[in-house]
Protein backbone atom coordinates (compact mmCIF):
# COMPACT_ATOMS: atom_id res chain seq x y z
CA UNK A 1 0.00 0.00 0.00
CA UNK A 2 1.20 3.48 -0.84
CA UNK A 3 2.43 5.63 2.04
CA UNK A 4 -0.16 8.27 1.15
CA UNK A 5 -3.00 5.76 1.50
CA UNK A 6 -1.67 4.55 4.85
CA UNK A 7 -1.48 8.13 6.08
CA UNK A 8 -5.03 8.82 4.91
CA UNK A 9 -6.29 5.81 6.87
CA UNK A 10 -4.46 6.98 10.02
CA UNK A 11 -5.75 10.53 9.66
CA UNK A 12 -9.35 9.36 9.17
CA UNK A 13 -9.17 7.24 12.31
CA UNK A 14 -7.86 10.32 14.14
CA UNK A 15 -10.60 12.55 12.67
CA UNK A 16 -8.04 14.71 10.83
CA UNK A 17 -8.95 16.75 7.73
CA UNK A 18 -11.90 14.47 6.94
CA UNK A 19 -13.23 16.57 4.05
CA UNK A 20 -10.02 15.87 2.15
CA UNK A 21 -9.04 12.48 3.51
CA UNK A 22 -12.37 10.68 3.05
CA UNK A 23 -12.59 11.33 -0.73
CA UNK A 24 -8.92 10.35 -1.13
CA UNK A 25 -9.52 7.15 0.82
CA UNK A 26 -12.64 6.33 -1.20
CA UNK A 27 -10.86 6.98 -4.50
CA UNK A 28 -7.88 4.79 -3.65
CA UNK A 29 -10.15 2.04 -2.32
CA UNK A 30 -12.39 2.09 -5.40
CA UNK A 31 -9.40 1.94 -7.77
CA UNK A 32 -7.94 -1.05 -5.92
CA UNK A 33 -11.33 -2.78 -5.81
CA UNK A 34 -11.88 -2.22 -9.52
CA UNK A 35 -8.53 -3.70 -10.50
CA UNK A 36 -8.87 -6.57 -8.03
CA UNK A 37 -12.37 -7.47 -9.22
CA UNK A 38 -11.20 -7.47 -12.85
CA UNK A 39 -8.31 -9.82 -12.09
CA UNK A 40 -10.60 -12.10 -10.11
CA UNK A 41 -13.15 -11.97 -12.94
CA UNK A 42 -10.51 -12.95 -15.49
CA UNK A 43 -9.49 -15.98 -13.44
CA UNK A 44 -13.05 -17.20 -12.89
CA UNK A 45 -14.26 -16.40 -16.42
CA UNK A 46 -11.28 -18.33 -17.78
CA UNK A 47 -12.06 -21.31 -15.52
CA UNK A 48 -15.69 -21.35 -16.65
CA UNK A 49 -14.54 -21.39 -20.28
CA UNK A 50 -12.31 -24.37 -19.49
CA UNK A 51 -15.25 -26.15 -17.81
CA UNK A 52 -17.38 -25.62 -20.91
CA UNK A 53 -14.62 -26.71 -23.30
CA UNK A 54 -13.81 -29.81 -21.25
CA UNK A 55 -17.31 -30.98 -20.32
CA UNK A 56 -19.97 -29.01 -22.19
CA UNK A 57 -21.86 -28.81 -18.90
CA UNK A 58 -22.43 -25.06 -19.07
CA UNK A 59 -24.36 -25.03 -22.33
CA UNK A 60 -26.16 -28.24 -21.32
CA UNK A 61 -27.65 -26.59 -18.23
CA UNK A 62 -30.45 -24.18 -19.27
CA UNK A 63 -30.23 -22.06 -16.11
CA UNK A 64 -26.44 -21.84 -16.04
CA UNK A 65 -26.31 -21.21 -19.78
CA UNK A 66 -28.87 -18.42 -19.42
CA UNK A 67 -26.90 -16.78 -16.62
CA UNK A 68 -23.67 -16.92 -18.61
CA UNK A 69 -25.39 -15.47 -21.70
CA UNK A 70 -26.44 -12.47 -19.61
CA UNK A 71 -22.91 -12.17 -18.25
CA UNK A 72 -21.47 -12.11 -21.79
CA UNK A 73 -23.93 -9.38 -22.81
CA UNK A 74 -23.43 -7.22 -19.73
CA UNK A 75 -19.67 -7.57 -19.97
CA UNK A 76 -19.76 -6.46 -23.60
CA UNK A 77 -22.05 -3.51 -22.85
CA UNK A 78 -20.08 -2.22 -19.86
CA UNK A 79 -16.49 -3.20 -19.02
CA UNK A 80 -15.53 -3.98 -22.63
CA UNK A 81 -17.19 -0.90 -24.07
CA UNK A 82 -15.55 2.48 -24.60
CA UNK A 83 -18.88 3.93 -23.57
CA UNK A 84 -21.42 2.53 -21.14
CA UNK A 85 -23.84 1.05 -23.67
CA UNK A 86 -26.14 -0.50 -21.09
CA UNK A 87 -28.17 1.65 -18.75
CA UNK A 88 -26.15 1.59 -15.54
CA UNK A 89 -29.14 1.26 -13.20
CA UNK A 90 -30.57 -1.52 -15.36
CA UNK A 91 -27.21 -3.32 -15.31
CA UNK A 92 -27.10 -3.23 -11.50
CA UNK A 93 -30.68 -4.52 -11.30
CA UNK A 94 -29.69 -7.31 -13.68
CA UNK A 95 -26.81 -8.31 -11.42
CA UNK A 96 -29.18 -8.53 -8.46
CA UNK A 97 -31.57 -10.68 -10.53
CA UNK A 98 -28.73 -13.01 -11.53
CA UNK A 99 -27.64 -13.39 -7.91
CA UNK A 100 -31.23 -14.24 -6.94
CA UNK A 101 -31.41 -16.88 -9.68
CA UNK A 102 -28.17 -18.51 -8.59
CA UNK A 103 -29.18 -18.36 -4.91
CA UNK A 104 -32.44 -20.17 -5.67
CA UNK A 105 -30.68 -22.93 -7.60
CA UNK A 106 -27.99 -23.33 -4.94
CA UNK A 107 -30.65 -23.60 -2.22
CA UNK A 108 -32.17 -26.53 -4.10
CA UNK A 109 -28.79 -28.14 -4.79
CA UNK A 110 -27.87 -27.74 -1.11
CA UNK A 111 -31.12 -29.43 -0.09
CA UNK A 112 -30.35 -32.30 -2.47
CA UNK A 113 -26.88 -32.54 -0.94
CA UNK A 114 -28.35 -32.66 2.57
CA UNK A 115 -30.80 -35.39 1.50
CA UNK A 116 -28.08 -37.52 -0.06
CA UNK A 117 -25.89 -37.12 3.02
CA UNK A 118 -28.72 -38.39 5.22
CA UNK A 119 -29.18 -41.47 3.06
CA UNK A 120 -25.43 -41.99 2.76
CA UNK A 121 -25.35 -42.21 6.56
CA UNK A 122 -28.02 -44.93 6.38
CA UNK A 123 -26.41 -46.82 3.47
CA UNK A 124 -22.99 -46.84 5.12
CA UNK A 125 -24.40 -48.41 8.27
CA UNK A 126 -26.21 -51.29 6.56
CA UNK A 127 -23.35 -52.13 4.18
CA UNK A 128 -21.60 -54.80 6.25
CA UNK A 129 -24.87 -56.45 7.17
CA UNK A 130 -25.58 -56.96 3.45
CA UNK A 131 -22.12 -57.75 2.10
CA UNK A 132 -21.28 -60.07 4.98
CA UNK A 133 -17.78 -58.57 5.26
CA UNK A 134 -16.37 -58.52 8.77
CA UNK A 135 -13.72 -56.15 10.10
CA UNK A 136 -12.48 -56.44 13.69
CA UNK A 137 -13.45 -53.56 15.98
CA UNK A 138 -12.11 -53.13 19.50
CA UNK A 139 -14.42 -50.49 20.99
CA UNK A 140 -12.15 -49.32 23.81
CA UNK A 141 -9.15 -48.95 21.53
CA UNK A 142 -11.19 -47.10 18.90
CA UNK A 143 -12.61 -44.78 21.58
CA UNK A 144 -9.12 -44.01 22.88
CA UNK A 145 -7.79 -43.28 19.40
CA UNK A 146 -10.79 -41.14 18.56
CA UNK A 147 -10.40 -39.15 21.77
CA UNK A 148 -6.70 -38.62 21.10
CA UNK A 149 -7.48 -37.45 17.56
CA UNK A 150 -9.79 -34.74 18.90
CA UNK A 151 -7.17 -33.11 21.09
CA UNK A 152 -3.98 -33.50 19.09
CA UNK A 153 -4.37 -29.85 18.02
CA UNK A 154 -4.05 -26.83 20.27
CA UNK A 155 -6.34 -24.66 18.16
CA UNK A 156 -9.72 -24.52 19.92
CA UNK A 157 -11.63 -23.96 16.68
CA UNK A 158 -10.00 -27.02 15.10
CA UNK A 159 -10.78 -29.10 18.18
CA UNK A 160 -14.43 -28.01 18.17
CA UNK A 161 -14.73 -28.76 14.47
CA UNK A 162 -13.33 -32.25 15.01
CA UNK A 163 -15.72 -32.87 17.90
CA UNK A 164 -18.66 -31.98 15.66
CA UNK A 165 -17.40 -34.24 12.88
CA UNK A 166 -16.74 -37.21 15.16
CA UNK A 167 -19.97 -36.94 17.15
CA UNK A 168 -21.84 -36.72 13.84
CA UNK A 169 -20.47 -40.13 12.85
CA UNK A 170 -20.68 -41.97 16.16
CA UNK A 171 -23.61 -44.37 16.67
CA UNK A 172 -26.54 -42.39 18.05
CA UNK A 173 -27.53 -44.10 21.28
CA UNK A 174 -29.79 -41.67 23.08
CA UNK A 175 -33.51 -41.28 23.58
CA UNK A 176 -35.46 -38.63 21.69
CA UNK A 177 -35.99 -36.87 24.99
CA UNK A 178 -32.25 -36.67 25.63
CA UNK A 179 -31.69 -35.44 22.08
CA UNK A 180 -34.28 -32.70 22.57
CA UNK A 181 -32.51 -31.72 25.80
CA UNK A 182 -29.32 -31.20 23.78
CA UNK A 183 -31.31 -29.12 21.31
CA UNK A 184 -32.73 -26.99 24.13
CA UNK A 185 -29.28 -26.42 25.62
CA UNK A 186 -27.96 -25.39 22.21
CA UNK A 187 -30.72 -22.86 21.58
CA UNK A 188 -30.33 -21.40 25.07
CA UNK A 189 -26.81 -20.35 24.08
CA UNK A 190 -28.49 -17.72 21.88
CA UNK A 191 -30.40 -16.14 24.77
CA UNK A 192 -29.70 -12.41 24.61
CA UNK A 193 -28.39 -12.49 21.04
CA UNK A 194 -30.11 -11.03 17.98
CA UNK A 195 -33.30 -12.73 16.86
CA UNK A 196 -31.81 -13.09 13.39
CA UNK A 197 -29.01 -15.25 14.83
CA UNK A 198 -31.58 -17.59 16.37
CA UNK A 199 -33.63 -17.62 13.17
CA UNK A 200 -30.59 -18.37 11.02
CA UNK A 201 -29.48 -21.23 13.27
CA UNK A 202 -32.94 -22.81 13.39
CA UNK A 203 -33.32 -22.35 9.64
CA UNK A 204 -29.99 -24.10 9.10
CA UNK A 205 -31.03 -27.03 11.30
CA UNK A 206 -34.43 -27.35 9.63
CA UNK A 207 -33.01 -27.24 6.12
CA UNK A 208 -30.21 -29.68 6.97
CA UNK A 209 -32.73 -32.38 7.93
CA UNK A 210 -35.24 -31.41 5.21
CA UNK A 211 -38.00 -30.09 7.45
CA UNK A 212 -38.23 -27.09 5.13
CA UNK A 213 -37.91 -27.75 1.40
CA UNK A 214 -37.02 -24.83 -0.89
CA UNK A 215 -38.98 -23.74 -3.94
CA UNK A 216 -37.91 -25.92 -6.85
CA UNK A 217 -37.12 -28.99 -4.73
CA UNK A 218 -38.17 -32.04 -6.74
CA UNK A 219 -38.71 -29.96 -9.88
CA UNK A 220 -35.20 -28.71 -10.57
CA UNK A 221 -32.82 -31.41 -11.76
CA UNK A 222 -35.48 -34.17 -11.64
CA UNK A 223 -32.85 -36.85 -12.27
CA UNK A 224 -31.41 -36.11 -8.81
CA UNK A 225 -34.83 -35.79 -7.19
CA UNK A 226 -35.81 -39.20 -8.59
CA UNK A 227 -32.84 -40.90 -6.92
CA UNK A 228 -33.67 -39.21 -3.60
CA UNK A 229 -37.28 -40.39 -3.87
CA UNK A 230 -36.03 -43.93 -4.51
CA UNK A 231 -33.83 -43.73 -1.41
CA UNK A 232 -36.75 -42.47 0.65
CA UNK A 233 -38.83 -45.50 -0.35
CA UNK A 234 -36.01 -47.94 0.39
CA UNK A 235 -36.96 -51.27 1.96
CA UNK A 236 -33.77 -51.82 3.93
CA UNK A 237 -34.82 -55.11 5.52
CA UNK A 238 -35.37 -56.82 2.15
CA UNK A 239 -32.24 -55.56 0.35
CA UNK A 240 -29.82 -58.11 -1.02
CA UNK A 241 -26.25 -57.73 -2.24
CA UNK A 242 -27.23 -57.25 -5.89
CA UNK A 243 -29.79 -54.53 -5.20
CA UNK A 244 -27.46 -52.82 -2.72
CA UNK A 245 -24.58 -52.69 -5.21
CA UNK A 246 -26.86 -51.36 -7.96
CA UNK A 247 -28.19 -48.68 -5.62
CA UNK A 248 -24.69 -47.65 -4.50
CA UNK A 249 -23.57 -47.34 -8.13
CA UNK A 250 -26.54 -45.08 -8.84
CA UNK A 251 -25.84 -43.16 -5.62
CA UNK A 252 -22.19 -42.58 -6.60
CA UNK A 253 -23.13 -41.32 -10.07
CA UNK A 254 -25.73 -38.98 -8.60
CA UNK A 255 -23.40 -37.51 -5.98
CA UNK A 256 -20.70 -36.97 -8.62
CA UNK A 257 -23.25 -35.20 -10.85
CA UNK A 258 -24.45 -33.07 -7.93
CA UNK A 259 -20.89 -32.17 -6.92
CA UNK A 260 -20.22 -31.00 -10.47
CA UNK A 261 -23.39 -28.89 -10.53
CA UNK A 262 -22.57 -27.26 -7.19
CA UNK A 263 -19.04 -26.47 -8.37
CA UNK A 264 -20.36 -24.84 -11.55
CA UNK A 265 -22.91 -22.72 -9.68
CA UNK A 266 -20.35 -21.58 -7.13
CA UNK A 267 -18.10 -20.52 -9.99
CA UNK A 268 -20.99 -18.72 -11.68
CA UNK A 269 -21.75 -16.80 -8.47
CA UNK A 270 -18.09 -15.87 -8.19
CA UNK A 271 -18.24 -14.44 -11.72
CA UNK A 272 -21.45 -12.53 -11.00
CA UNK A 273 -20.01 -11.06 -7.79
CA UNK A 274 -16.79 -10.05 -9.57
CA UNK A 275 -18.62 -8.33 -12.40
CA UNK A 276 -21.07 -6.72 -9.97
CA UNK A 277 -18.20 -5.27 -7.91
CA UNK A 278 -16.48 -3.99 -11.05
CA UNK A 279 -19.70 -2.33 -12.25
CA UNK A 280 -20.20 -0.62 -8.89
CA UNK A 281 -16.67 0.78 -9.10
CA UNK A 282 -16.83 1.69 -12.79
CA UNK A 283 -18.42 5.17 -12.49
CA UNK A 284 -15.78 6.27 -9.96
CA UNK A 285 -12.58 4.42 -10.84
CA UNK A 286 -9.57 6.25 -12.24
CA UNK A 287 -7.25 3.28 -12.30
CA UNK A 288 -4.28 3.84 -14.61
CA UNK A 289 -2.36 0.65 -13.84
CA UNK A 290 -1.30 -1.32 -16.93
CA UNK A 291 -2.65 -4.53 -15.39
CA UNK A 292 -6.17 -3.08 -15.59
CA UNK A 293 -5.95 -2.72 -19.37
CA UNK A 294 -4.37 -6.18 -19.66
CA UNK A 295 -7.34 -7.64 -17.78
CA UNK A 296 -9.81 -5.88 -20.06
CA UNK A 297 -8.05 -7.27 -23.14
CA UNK A 298 -8.04 -10.75 -21.61
CA UNK A 299 -11.75 -10.46 -20.81
CA UNK A 300 -12.41 -9.37 -24.38
CA UNK A 301 -10.59 -12.43 -25.70
CA UNK A 302 -12.49 -14.75 -23.36
CA UNK A 303 -15.81 -13.09 -24.18
CA UNK A 304 -15.27 -13.52 -27.91
CA UNK A 305 -14.22 -17.15 -27.39
CA UNK A 306 -17.38 -17.85 -25.42
CA UNK A 307 -19.68 -16.20 -27.97
CA UNK A 308 -18.01 -17.89 -30.95
CA UNK A 309 -17.63 -21.26 -29.15
CA UNK A 310 -13.94 -21.00 -30.03
CA UNK A 311 -10.77 -21.88 -28.17
CA UNK A 312 -9.12 -19.52 -25.69
CA UNK A 313 -6.77 -17.15 -27.56
CA UNK A 314 -3.06 -17.52 -26.85
CA UNK A 315 -2.71 -13.89 -25.78
CA UNK A 316 -5.12 -14.57 -22.89
CA UNK A 317 -2.81 -17.25 -21.52
CA UNK A 318 0.16 -14.92 -22.01
CA UNK A 319 -1.65 -12.23 -20.04
CA UNK A 320 -1.49 -14.25 -16.84
CA UNK A 321 2.28 -13.79 -16.80
CA UNK A 322 1.84 -10.02 -16.76
CA UNK A 323 -0.68 -9.93 -13.91
CA UNK A 324 0.99 -12.62 -11.79
CA UNK A 325 1.19 -11.65 -8.12
CA UNK A 326 -0.89 -8.49 -8.50
CA UNK A 327 -4.02 -10.06 -7.01
CA UNK A 328 -2.21 -10.92 -3.78
CA UNK A 329 -0.80 -7.39 -3.41
CA UNK A 330 -4.18 -5.78 -4.10
CA UNK A 331 -5.86 -8.20 -1.72
CA UNK A 332 -3.67 -7.00 1.13
CA UNK A 333 -4.37 -3.36 0.26
CA UNK A 334 -8.10 -3.97 0.14
CA UNK A 335 -7.98 -5.66 3.55
CA UNK A 336 -6.47 -2.49 5.00
CA UNK A 337 -8.99 -0.25 3.26
CA UNK A 338 -11.85 -2.48 4.38
CA UNK A 339 -10.62 -2.67 7.98
CA UNK A 340 -11.80 0.88 8.69
CA UNK A 341 -14.86 0.94 6.41
CA UNK A 342 -17.43 -0.01 9.10
CA UNK A 343 -16.10 2.74 11.38
CA UNK A 344 -16.05 5.24 8.52
CA UNK A 345 -19.66 4.47 7.57
CA UNK A 346 -20.92 4.74 11.16
CA UNK A 347 -18.74 7.51 12.62
CA UNK A 348 -18.39 9.82 9.62
CA UNK A 349 -21.84 9.52 8.11
CA UNK A 350 -22.58 13.23 8.42
CA UNK A 351 -19.27 14.26 6.85
CA UNK A 352 -19.78 11.82 3.97
CA UNK A 353 -23.17 13.39 3.34
CA UNK A 354 -21.75 16.92 3.66
CA UNK A 355 -19.10 16.29 0.98
CA UNK A 356 -21.74 14.54 -1.17
CA UNK A 357 -19.91 11.22 -1.24
CA UNK A 358 -22.86 9.06 -0.20
CA UNK A 359 -23.03 7.14 -3.47
CA UNK A 360 -19.39 6.10 -3.64
CA UNK A 361 -19.40 4.96 -0.02
CA UNK A 362 -22.63 3.03 -0.58
CA UNK A 363 -20.90 1.33 -3.50
CA UNK A 364 -17.85 0.55 -1.36
CA UNK A 365 -20.09 -1.04 1.28
CA UNK A 366 -21.59 -3.33 -1.37
CA UNK A 367 -18.21 -4.04 -2.96
CA UNK A 368 -16.76 -5.14 0.39
CA UNK A 369 -19.55 -7.73 0.64
CA UNK A 370 -19.24 -8.88 -2.96
CA UNK A 371 -15.48 -9.41 -2.68
CA UNK A 372 -15.77 -11.26 0.63
CA UNK A 373 -15.42 -15.03 1.00
CA UNK A 374 -19.18 -15.38 1.49
CA UNK A 375 -20.44 -15.82 -2.09
CA UNK A 376 -24.14 -15.68 -1.24
CA UNK A 377 -23.98 -12.82 1.25
CA UNK A 378 -27.15 -10.75 1.63
CA UNK A 379 -26.49 -7.30 0.15
CA UNK A 380 -29.46 -5.58 1.76
CA UNK A 381 -28.96 -3.57 4.92
CA UNK A 382 -30.69 -5.18 7.90
CA UNK A 383 -33.06 -3.27 10.12
CA UNK A 384 -32.14 -2.69 13.76
CA UNK A 385 -31.97 -6.07 15.46
CA UNK A 386 -34.31 -7.23 18.21
CA UNK A 387 -33.00 -9.29 21.11
CA UNK A 388 -34.06 -12.90 21.51
CA UNK A 389 -35.29 -13.55 25.05
CA UNK A 390 -36.10 -16.90 26.67
CA UNK A 391 -39.73 -16.72 25.54
CA UNK A 392 -38.69 -16.28 21.89
CA UNK A 393 -36.17 -19.12 22.08
CA UNK A 394 -38.66 -21.43 23.80
CA UNK A 395 -41.20 -20.78 21.05
CA UNK A 396 -38.63 -21.62 18.38
CA UNK A 397 -37.58 -24.72 20.29
CA UNK A 398 -41.16 -25.96 20.73
CA UNK A 399 -41.94 -25.52 17.05
CA UNK A 400 -38.78 -27.38 16.04
CA UNK A 401 -39.40 -30.22 18.51
CA UNK A 402 -43.01 -30.54 17.30
CA UNK A 403 -41.93 -30.86 13.65
CA UNK A 404 -39.10 -33.26 14.49
CA UNK A 405 -41.43 -35.44 16.56
CA UNK A 406 -43.81 -35.66 13.62
CA UNK A 407 -40.90 -36.44 11.30
CA UNK A 408 -39.63 -39.22 13.59
CA UNK A 409 -43.10 -40.78 13.69
CA UNK A 410 -43.19 -41.11 9.90
CA UNK A 411 -39.66 -42.47 9.37
CA UNK A 412 -37.73 -45.56 10.39
CA UNK A 413 -35.06 -45.60 13.07
CA UNK A 414 -32.23 -45.65 10.50
CA UNK A 415 -33.33 -42.34 8.94
CA UNK A 416 -34.19 -40.87 12.35
CA UNK A 417 -30.71 -41.64 13.63
CA UNK A 418 -29.24 -40.07 10.51
CA UNK A 419 -31.27 -36.92 11.21
CA UNK A 420 -30.12 -36.81 14.84
CA UNK A 421 -26.49 -37.31 13.78
CA UNK A 422 -26.72 -34.55 11.17
CA UNK A 423 -28.22 -32.08 13.62
CA UNK A 424 -25.80 -33.11 16.36
CA UNK A 425 -22.84 -32.38 14.10
CA UNK A 426 -24.29 -28.93 13.34
CA UNK A 427 -24.70 -27.90 16.98
CA UNK A 428 -22.05 -25.99 18.91
CA UNK A 429 -19.98 -28.15 21.24
CA UNK A 430 -21.97 -28.62 24.45
CA UNK A 431 -19.61 -30.83 26.41
CA UNK A 432 -18.30 -29.22 29.59
CA UNK A 433 -15.03 -31.12 29.86
CA UNK A 434 -12.72 -33.50 28.06
CA UNK A 435 -13.84 -36.24 30.44
CA UNK A 436 -17.45 -35.71 29.38
CA UNK A 437 -16.45 -36.05 25.73
CA UNK A 438 -14.47 -39.19 26.49
CA UNK A 439 -17.46 -40.70 28.29
CA UNK A 440 -19.77 -39.89 25.38
CA UNK A 441 -17.48 -41.56 22.81
CA UNK A 442 -17.05 -44.67 24.95
CA UNK A 443 -20.77 -44.95 25.70
CA UNK A 444 -21.70 -44.50 22.05
CA UNK A 445 -19.33 -47.22 20.85
CA UNK A 446 -19.83 -49.67 23.71
CA UNK A 447 -23.63 -49.55 23.51
CA UNK A 448 -23.90 -50.05 19.75
CA UNK A 449 -25.51 -53.47 19.40
CA UNK A 450 -25.59 -53.30 15.60
CA UNK A 451 -22.35 -54.85 14.34
CA UNK A 452 -22.77 -53.46 10.80
CA UNK A 453 -23.20 -49.93 12.14
CA UNK A 454 -20.24 -50.33 14.49
CA UNK A 455 -17.97 -51.55 11.68
CA UNK A 456 -19.10 -48.71 9.41
CA UNK A 457 -18.46 -46.18 12.16
CA UNK A 458 -14.99 -47.64 12.79
CA UNK A 459 -14.12 -47.42 9.09
CA UNK A 460 -15.32 -43.82 8.81
CA UNK A 461 -13.43 -42.74 11.93
CA UNK A 462 -10.27 -44.52 10.76
CA UNK A 463 -10.50 -42.74 7.38
CA UNK A 464 -11.07 -39.44 9.14
CA UNK A 465 -8.03 -39.88 11.37
CA UNK A 466 -5.80 -41.06 8.51
CA UNK A 467 -6.52 -37.89 6.53
CA UNK A 468 -4.71 -35.79 9.12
Amino acid sequence: MKKEDKKNIRDIMQYKDLEMKLPAYAGAYINAAYEYSLIHLVLNYYTMKEVEDDTGNVSADPCLSGVMDRIHTLLFQTILSDELKADYTAAIEEMNALRDTLKQKMTVLTAYTDALQLYEYVLNRIEYGITGEVIPVEESELAARGFGYLFEDNDKMVVNSKIQMVTGQLPIRMTKGRFFDYLTDTLNIYNGSDKSAVDDFVKMLRSTVLLDLPEGYGRDYPEIAKVITTLGELDIKNMNLTSYQALMEQFSLTTAHLTELVSNYLLAMDIVNDLYAALLALPYEKNEEKETEICIQMLRGLHDAFVASAGIPEFVDDGFMEIEGVQEILGEDIMQFESILPAVLSEHKDTISWIMSDKIFTSLSLISKLLSSSLFVDLEEKDEEETADSEYITAKRDELVKDLTEFFEHHGKEVNRAVMASMFSSMPVLFNSQEEIKDYIEYSLNHCGNSSELMACARILEDMMEEE
